[in-house]
């Protein structure tokens, strides 16, 4: 009769959050009665079980088998934990476990509230072993901290310090292919658990999509598992230079698991798609790839510089698809805002090109992962490192199709508001005649009424189903209690007549604003929204300033700007939030460059650049921002631009700029310095909101200069002529 197979206590660890995962991958692989502890599971086992943790483990870090136990004695009060440590290692013989001829390291765990220098613990760790194979052999084994061929795990404890032998070796999730690193990499084994939580295998997808692939660890980790590639195939092991290695036993493993990964890979693979705006991190994805054993197999992989707004099609009707995507979140974007509205614009993209399939995208925070549209979504907490994040999981909800509000609105049925007839009937005129323009040219955002009756001084726009109404600061003469009464008339006019509730109404009063003024803050309530111009989404803000992120007047000529700037570059100065060079970039830009004083003006235009899939502080600087005055800025630089757009205030003393702004006295050297920027076949469009405004006559003489207002100002507008003046300038022929 055959003896049972001796067993042994072993543990795993992993990340903190794997415990569970972990548990099902290894009872998987025909180990039982696991007990679970904080990323560590414990069992009792055959030494071919740990071989198999080794071998095939997509998710533990470390197979540890304790070898001595230090039993504690309390008899005394003052504790030296470096010395215990030391006591215990020395009490064992280590000759038993490996030969002096082997290197050894040692890595030291001490558990909670264990006050101890663990650098210099480790280091009597060390001389205890060292010693006692002295005493032992005579002889004294090498340290190799970074390639040791025996390592050993100790973890410090309140009542004993257990000694490990680290049968691993190197961490598991160290497969041997990340050749090539991008910033913030997710590790290889908590991709592999996502994918495993996401149940990718059963999913059978015939398309795999990471459009933020780095250095393509979700691409080569899904791989590994379609093709049942063992992990640890091609990797070294901490138990070769063991004393208890059986050598047989893990060859025989090791050719089972080569025969499985051969078969496997005889079979089709689904489609897969790695994107990545930085062309480094897509090259550096293709070498990992190649380095993972997986060149034959590069047909199948589409691997492209491809920013998120830059999205081919990818013909997946019909087609199951898998997303599975680690997004640049925290530091690389900055502020939490910019994520935010990275999160919102992959979201947004996902519905579109793949409703209905299921996706798993990690965050840094949970509001980030909030936004994501999903059904059934479910979050997963681990630890990359020692930064926690967060992978939300779900399927992608199908985009809602969305027509501009004039499109449902029809004349609504109320009582007459005594007081506010005429400003009623006007209002709904208005919105009538607007409403047949608004749906053929999918206009979102309009202003529907500027103070066209003389005893109602508000403007009223419309963004998506938000009203945004600014009452004119009425003059000194006029008693306030009837100025009150009269918008407070107009206000239940507006909420009758557009059928809209008080919670779709943002009050702001505008009067003329001096100084510092100009752009501070009107309010805390910071209700921002995404509205939709053409093929750009964009931030809004009802509360905070006096201006929304969105001047309805110039829509024409942002329009207008996206039509002409494919394949060119483009300036914008007096850029605010940049929503003209939003505009240019998704109409095929070849670069954009947006100069503006304010920085929190500049940190919204990249959260809108953001929203659309466009990046941002990228290395190639296709879309750059600059925090500058834009004299100062013109004078210092010598690039070229095919296309620009200036905008500026009619007077500006900011105090970040010396001395003041004024359009009529200063739009001769302001243009002038622009045009030396202009190409030769080059256009500017100049525009302005000052009603006196008249083009400098030397501007005139020298270059081709083209009143062109009538063509920018919309539907909307045109019962105000005046909102602003736009000129189209060129270089004369030569």
């Amino acid at each position: 009769m055959n003896a049972k197979p001796r067993l042994s206590t072993y543990w795993v660890t992993c990340a903190d959050g794997l415990e569970t995962l972990l548990q099902e991958e290894i009872e998987g692989l025909g180990v039982q009665n696991i007990e679970k502890f904080p990323g560590r599971l414990v069992f009792k086992g055959k030494l071919e079980d740990a071989y198999r943790i080794c071998m095939w483990s997509r998710l533990a870090s470390r197979v540890l088998t304790p070898i001595h136990v230090h039993e504690l004695d309390f008899t005394h009060d003052a504790r030296d934990v470096a010395e215990e440590l030391y006591e215990g290692a020395i009490n064992f013989d280590w000759s038993l476990i490996f030969a002096p001829q082997s290197t050894f390291a040692i890595r030291l765990h001490v558990e909670r509230d264990i006050k101890v220098n663990t650098q210099f613990a480790t280091l009597r760790v060390k001389d205890g072993v060292v010693d006692s194979f002295m005493e032992a052999v005579g002889k004294r084994p090498s340290i190799d901290i970074k390639q040791p061929e025996i390592t050993l795990y100790v973890l410090a404890g309140k009542t004993a310090h257990t000694y490990c032998l680290d049968l691993s070796g190197d961490s598991l999730h160290k497969r041997g292919y990340r050749h090539y690193m991008t910033d913030a990499p997710i590790k290889e084994n908590l991709a592999a658990a996502i994918l495993q939580k996401a149940k990718l295998k059963e999913r059978n997808p015939d398309i795999i999509l990471d459009p933020m692939c780095g250095s393509g660890t979700f691409i080569i980790e899904s791989l590994m598992i379609l093709t049942d590639r063992a992990p640890g195939l091609v990797r070294r092991f901490g138990f070769n230079g063991w004393n208890g290695h059986d050598h047989e036993l893990w060859m025989s493993i090791k050719g089972e698991a080569a025969e499985r990964h051969k078969t496997a890979l005889a079979q089709p693979l689904p489609q897969f798609y790695a994107f990545d705006a930085d062309w480094e991190a897509v090259k550096a994805t293709k070498q990992n790839i190649i380095a993972a054993g997986f060149e034959s197999v590069l047909d199948q992989i589409k691997m492209e510089e491809r920013t998120l707004a830059d999205w081919p099609d990818f013909k997946a009707e019909g087609k199951k698809s898998f997303i599975v995507t680690n997004p640049p979140y925290g530091e690389r974007l900055g502020d939490k805002a910019s994520n935010r509205s990275l999160y919102l614009g992959l979201s947004a993209l996902l519905q579109k090109n793949f409703p209905n399939q299921y996706a798993a995208v990690i965050a840094a925070a949970v509001e980030q992962a909030d936004v994501l549209a999903f059904n059934n979504p479910q979050i997963l907490r681990l630890m990359n490192g020692k930064l926690p994040i967060y992978v939300r999981f779900g399927d992608i909800k199908p985009a809602t199709v969305s027509r501009p509000f004039l499109a449902e609105w029809q004349p609504q049925q109320f009582e007459a508001i005594e007081g506010a007839e005429d400003f009623t009937n006007r209002l709904q005129k208005n919105m009538q005649a607007l409403k047949k323009w608004a749906v053929k040219e999918n206009i979102y955002c309009l202003r529907l009424y500027d103070a066209d009756l003389p005893d109602f001084n508000v403007a009223v726009d419309l963004y998506g189903d938000r009203l945004h109404v600014q009452e004119y600061a009425p003059p000194k003469t006029i008693d306030p209690e009837k100025a009150k009464k009269r918008f407070n008339l107009a206000l239940a006019a507006i909420r009758a007549v557009t059928g809209l509730g008080r919670d779709a109404i943002f009050i702001k009063t505008r009067a003329r604003q001096e100084g510092k003024t100009q752009y501070e803050k009107q309010s805390t309530a910071s209700k921002r929204f995404i509205v939709q111009e053409g093929k750009a989404k964009i931030l809004v803000n009802l509360t905070d300033y006096l201006d929304t992120g969105l001047f309805l007047d110039h829509r024409q000529m942002r329009l207008r700007i996206a039509a002409e700037a494919k394949g060119k570059h483009f300036l914008n100065l007096y850029s605010y939030t940049s929503t003209a060079s939003l505009h240019a970039a998704l109409g095929g830009a070849a670069s954009t460059t947006s100069v503006d004083l304010s920085n929190t003006y500049l940190n919204w235009s990249k959260e809108n650049f953001v929203l659309n899939g466009l990046t941002v502080d990228h290395p190639d600087e296709q879309h750059q921002f600059f925090s500058s005055d834009c004299f100062e800025w013109l004078k210092e630089g010598h690039e070229q631009y095919d296309l620009i757009f200036i905008d500026p205030p009619t007077f500006s003393n900011s105090k970040k700029f010396y001395g003041t702004f004024d359009v009529q006295r200063d739009h001769n050297s302001l243009l002038k310095r622009a045009m030396n920027r202009l190409t030769t076949g080059g256009t500017l469009y100049f525009s302005n909101n000052y009603r006196g405004f008249e083009m400098d006559e030397e501007v005139q003489a020298m270059y081709d200069v083209v009143e062109i207002s009538n063509e920018t100002i919309g539907q909307d507008f045109k019962r105000n002529q005046k909102i602003h003046r736009a000129w189209k300038i060129q270089h004369p022929p030569v």
